[in-house]
């Protein structure tokens, strides 16, 4: 009761502040989304902000800023201030890829945002057309191999996770193929259904639905793991080629300075989320929940920077 009269004289006075963990959010939080909506990347900024809103009593609310591939929603970001009501969505190719490729821009992501958590993982899948004659990554190699550039591999795009996961591949499997960028996976894919190119390195869970009506070949996934989506689809490892681990991810990121107790506050919240069966079944259906500390995920979005960057400049990899 003493201590409750003496909070009360305090606060009267103007002697006593609470914390900013105390008093944030106070208003509504906007989550920044660098693609349209019902694609991947949104469908998890949704998920986290439904969570937000829910454990914080406060509206997080999503708004879709598509372009330049992701880019668009995360300068806005980045320039907000740092006082966590404006936040973003950061996924692996705007925030480790479209740096070195669009180095002009200067875009340091880690000189922009503190990252508040690590979220979801989506691993990769070899597919090929159904015509290719080929049963088996080893198979898929040799054929490569025995005709150096004429292999079309189409992707999501230039600078696309689709397309650095490509280059990844011919890079450490000895492979020269024939690039063919689409504007997206879907049109990449549907190509790809119809025989038009010969394979691709896509992110879950795009080419999940082509799969199940047999519309094309999976011979791997990229990832250490099996897919949730895709259990009966060894991993590259399991079949003999290591030192594969790639493909998507997302997360969310705060614009630089930040403070720590908002930053904390907010991994807490989305780690709990995290250990709901109502976002686990949810996030199950696009990759692998993730998790962990701000450290964790400022570590993964440096290795994935570092990875990303020497692939782009040993493979000249340049976009307008």
């Amino acid at each position: 009761m003493k201590l409750l009269l003496i909070a009360v004289v305090l606060l009267t006075f103007g002697l006593y502040k609470p914390s900013l963990a105390q008093t944030y959010p106070s208003k509504p939080v906007k989550i920044l989304v660098g693609f349209s909506p019902g694609g991947t990347v949104d469908a998890v900024g949704r998920a986290m902000a439904a969570s937000l809103s829910k454990s914080l009593g406060q509206s997080f609310v999503v708004e879709n800023k598509a372009g330049a591939g992701g880019m668009i929603a995360l300068v806005e970001a980045a320039n907000s201030a740092p006082d966590g009501y404006v936040l973003a969505v950061g996924s692996s190719g705007p925030l480790t890829v479209a740096p070195h490729i669009y180095r002009e821009k200067n875009f340091n992501s880690l000189e922009k945002f503190d990252p508040i958590i690590w979220f979801v993982s989506t691993p990769g899948v070899i597919v090929t057309k159904n015509e290719l004659p080929v049963a088996s990554v080893d198979e898929l190699v040799a054929f490569s191999k025995s005709r150096p550039g004429e292999i079309t591999m189409g992707s999501a795009g230039v600078g696309s996770m689709p397309h650095m996961m490509g280059e990844f591949f011919q890079i450490s499997e000895g492979l020269k193929w024939n690039h063919v960028p689409y504007r997206g996976s879907p049109p990449a894919l549907t190509d790809l259904a119809a025989g038009r190119v010969d394979v691709m390195i896509d992110v879950m869970p795009a080419p999940v639905s082509f799969l199940t009506g047999n519309k094309m070949k999976a011979l791997a996934v990229t990832s250490k793991h099996r897919s949730n989506l895709l259990p009966d689809v060894p991993t590259l490892g399991e079949l003999g080629h290591t030192g594969y681990d790639m493909g998507s991810w997302m997360g969310l990121v705060a614009p630089k300075g930040t403070p720590r107790e908002i930053i904390d506050k907010l991994n807490t919240a989305l780690n709990s989320a995290l250990n709901t069966e109502e976002v686990m079944e949810s996030l199950l259906m696009i990759g692998d929940p993730a998790g962990g500390t701000p450290e964790d995920f400022t570590k993964h979005i440096a290795s994935e920077s570092k990875r990303w960057s020497e692939i782009i400049t040993a493979q000249n990899i340049t976009a307008n």
